[in-house]
């Protein structure tokens, strides 16, 4: 290091050259320092740390040999200041076509029947191949390279250093930390079928031909569609909407129900196959298939998919129904849109919803300016690993978003889609795939770091809060830090109580989604409800339209509390409770409950998540003066408020606390922090707290109201460390009661800026009217195409101007007619905000 932070410039390069320690120019004390990485180190080979640059740019991607991280040419020198090492594995790929083994002038038969196998019909893509290339490159401070060298496997050994082939090797067979197991399925989680284990096979004598073209349906002769039941042995067609007879749901039904396992014989591969359980109403895994494959004579290392899977049936059931037509549009008449601002991202498996999720929170200006205007200090500040740094992710999603540099095709990709008559062939090297945000945000949370497919609600929340605590922690980096403040919101929550008839009220802060709820239509005059019960209409049926004034209607109509105690009375009684909006945020998110639970118990399904297909039409400008708080009206009566009983000190606590040596004072301090639980506990806090100054002073009633809410014994943690009681009151109620964030809540401001924040009072939310701006325009809206929030398919449409664009995973088009009525959550700027 000593001798790199020498060299500079041209001169630099000289130098590395000149110190040759090998046959090669690499410097001894650099090959010293290589080290094996373990298999608990993570390689991220595959993709640059601060851009969504891969090998198949032409200037591929640096993996640094010391911290195994890879960078694009252009960050070459900041990795070089931060690492100091400058031996770097350099990969590139190049897409080429296959070359032939057939004959000239030959044309080879299928000889399998099966898609995309050997000996089976081949997919244009099936004739491209990837050359890796890959060269060993000594990069000088300055951040150029100062040398490279092919490095090819196979004769390594005999060129290079036996540690650094072993590296180097290591480093080529690694998974990239990056990859994600997930497949990119659209159904929900399958789950291993509880009749599998114990499964009734029948003894009957019957065998099933290995040869898919011998198979057909034993009830109306079909070929296509066909199931087998694994303990009957019989083969019969699936339901009516997927071109069947519904030959096997019959035969289960006929058999007494006793048989529910079923495979679909032409998904059957060495490893994978569709079962399905009419017993258990869905899609299962069975553990035992080979077992009761064998059974029936059908070897399934032998056989290749001949049939749809029912997956891909499901999406394009999806695909086809007319919620998915209404939301996506028709994408033959749709003209693509470009340039900066319309940058797709890729769905590397069930990633629609974090996709849609920030391209929405990207259309906030707040946000490009913290993550995109920012983004090169952040970057030069960030952490040793930053492909784990979720501010650096932010950065580098926020400066794909906002350019146009990953829209630009290169030449060999389009001679290569003429070559393969392939004219949808994307370019590997113009593709942003966030996998290292999606690993940011998510950390070690099992849900959101898993592969299934999330509510995208729920992952907003996730994502807020993750942010919020990047904030906490680095408070001190450039830009607004916690911009989940920009969505947060209050609102007054009312309270009625019915035998008195007084009003008491209270303010719920910090809130981020409001969620209307979307009624049943009635027919007039009856109450019925009117609704569509079969599922497969509602996916082709004209879904109700329910009016935005009603939902809000409901969401304003009070709730009613059976068991309520009167503060007045004092007696169990009934009161009436509603919410309305104490302030109005910047940016409000609005969700439309979409997803109900209902009672299947009689239908042997138990509880299930149903989606609520009726549509609402948002305007594009909305005002919520409706739901405006009012506070206190002219008339209303406050319900006295409920004094909270102080707790007294245990005499035998005190005392025993004052045999010890201390002070009385002391002692009622401990046996209160401690909530009187015992003498050793009261005379451990004393000992923790002996440099607290107000230890020995007489205990006053607490004013502050947040004061109150403080565990005294906290505060003389926090207090030990240096800190004055009133600052370590301050950072406790900040962080929530977390001492150690208190702790560094406190350590992250200066003195001064402590006394300044003593001294400015911090701005109180309480009831009262709500005289906020209440005007809002839609600057966009995610969509969920299915049947549940956990499934399914997302996509997000963004005001860009005047016009709205559709943004669908890596594909982004204009939409003329975008779908307000279909949204489930929406994002609206306030008036005010929107210059």
């Amino acid at each position: 290091e000593g001798f790199q932070n020498r060299c500079r410039g041209s001169r630099a390069r000289i130098l590395l050259c000149s110190r040759m320690a090998s046959p090669h120019g690499i410097p001894e004390d650099v090959l010293e320092a290589l080290k094996v990485p373990t298999q608990y180190q993570k390689v991220y080979k595959d993709e640059c740390a601060f851009t969504f640059v891969n090998p198949y740019h032409k200037d591929g991607v640096y993996l640094n040999l010391k911290t195994f991280i890879g960078v694009s040419k252009e960050f070459l020198p900041l990795d070089q200041k931060r690492s100091k090492f400058p031996l770097y594995l350099l990969q590139q790929w190049t897409r080429v076509i296959k070359p032939s083994k057939k004959k000239e002038g030959s044309q080879a038969s299928p000889t399998v029947f099966a898609v995309g196998v050997e000996g089976g019909f081949q997919l244009p893509e099936d004739k491209i191949e990837t050359v890796v290339s890959t060269s060993i490159v000594l990069i000088a401070p300055d951040g150029e390279e100062s040398k490279r060298w092919a490095y090819d496997s196979k004769t390594a050994k005999e060129s290079f250093p036996e540690l650094l082939v072993k590296v180097v090797e290591t480093c080529l067979s690694r998974t990239d930390a990056t990859k994600e197991k997930a497949g990119f399925s659209l159904e929900e989680e399958v789950k291993v079928s509880r009749y599998a284990k114990d499964l009734i096979q029948l003894e009957n004598a019957k065998k099933i031909p290995n040869d898919p073209t011998k198979w057909k349906c034993e009830d109306s002769g079909l070929t296509k569609n066909l199931w087998l039941n694994l303990s009957t042995g019989y083969i019969g067609s699936g339901r009516k909407e997927t071109g069947g007879t519904e030959a096997a749901i019959r035969h289960w039904e006929e058999t007494g129900k006793k048989y529910p396992l079923v495979v679909k014989l032409g998904t059957i591969t060495p490893d994978k196959a569709d079962v399905y359980s009419y017993a258990e109403y869905a899609m299962v895994i069975d553990p035992y298939l080979d077992k009761h494959l064998k059974h029936w004579g059908i070897d399934r290392s032998k056989l290749y998919q001949t049939d749809e899977d029912m997956n891909k049936i499901n999406i394009q059931a999806n695909i086809k129904g007319l919620e998915a037509s209404r939301i996506t549009g028709d994408s033959e008449k749709q003209l693509p849109a470009s340039g900066v601002g319309f940058q797709g991202l890729v769905n590397f498996g069930n990633t629609c919803y974090l996709n849609s999720t920030f391209q929405l929170l990207f259309s906030v200006p707040l946000f490009q300016q913290r993550y995109v205007k920012y983004a090169k200090e952040i970057f030069g500040r960030s952490p040793s690993d930053p492909t784990q740094d979720l501010t650096t992710q932010l950065c580098k999603l926020g400066l794909a978003l906002n350019s146009d540099k990953y829209q630009k095709e290169s030449e060999e990709n389009k001679k290569l889609k003429t070559e393969v008559d392939l004219p949808s062939l994307s370019d590997p090297a113009a593709e942003v795939t966030p996998k290292m945000l999606k690993k940011a945000v998510a950390k070690d949370h099992f849900q959101f770091s898993s592969g299934r497919q999330q509510d995208a609600q729920e992952y907003i929340l996730h994502v807020f809060k993750a942010i919020s605590r990047d904030a906490r922690q680095f408070p001190n980096t450039p830009g607004v830090c916690d911009l989940t403040k920009i969505f947060e919101f209050a609102t007054e929550e009312k309270t009625v109580d019915g035998q008195s008839k007084q009003v008491g009220l209270k303010v719920q802060k910090g809130l981020t989604f409001l969620t209307l709820p979307i009624p049943k239509a009635e027919r007039k005059g009856t109450g019925e409800p009117i609704e569509k019960k079969s599922k497969t209409d509602a996916k082709t049926a004209e879904p109700l339209v329910i009016p935005l004034e009603k939902c809000i209607e409901k969401y304003l109509e009070p709730s009613v509390l059976d068991s309520y105690t009167s503060p007045v009375t004092s007696k169990k009684g009934v009161a009436y409770r509603s919410n309305r909006m104490r302030t109005f945020p910047p940016y409000l998110l609005i969700q439309m409950y979409r997803f109900e639970q209902v009672d299947l118990r009689s239908e042997g399904k138990g509880f299930q998540i149903q989606k609520i297909r009726r549509q609402v039409p948002m305007p594009e400008k909305l005002d919520l003066k409706a739901l405006r708080s009012t506070g206190l009206l002219e008339g209303e009566t406050a319900l006295p408020k409920k004094k909270a009983k102080k707790p007294a000190p245990k005499p035998d606590i005190v005392a025993a606390v004052q045999n010890m040596g201390f002070s009385k004072n002391a002692g009622i301090r401990a046996a209160l922090a401690t909530k009187n639980v015992g003498a050793e506990q009261a005379v451990n806090w004393v000992l923790q707290n002996m440099e607290n100054p107000d230890l020995n002073a007489p205990v006053t009633a607490v004013d502050d109201e947040d004061d109150a809410d403080v565990d005294p014994s906290k505060v003389g943690i926090v207090s030990s460390m240096g800190f004055k009681p009133e600052h370590a009151k301050k950072a406790l109620i900040a962080t929530k009661g977390d001492v150690q964030r208190a702790i560094e809540w406190l350590f992250s401001r200066t003195q001064g800026e402590l006394d300044r924040e003593e001294k400015k009072s911090e701005k109180v939310v309480k009831p009262g009217p709500n005289t906020d701006e209440s005007m809002y325009e839609m600057i966009g809206f995610i969509s969920h195409i299915g049947d549940n929030a956990n499934s399914g398919h997302y996509v997000c449409h963004l005001k860009r101007g005047s016009k709205w664009a559709l943004f669908n995973d890596n594909k982004v088009t204009w939409r003329e007619d975008p779908p307000f009525s279909f949204g489930y959550i929406y994002l609206y700027a306030r008036k005010d905000k929107l210059k």
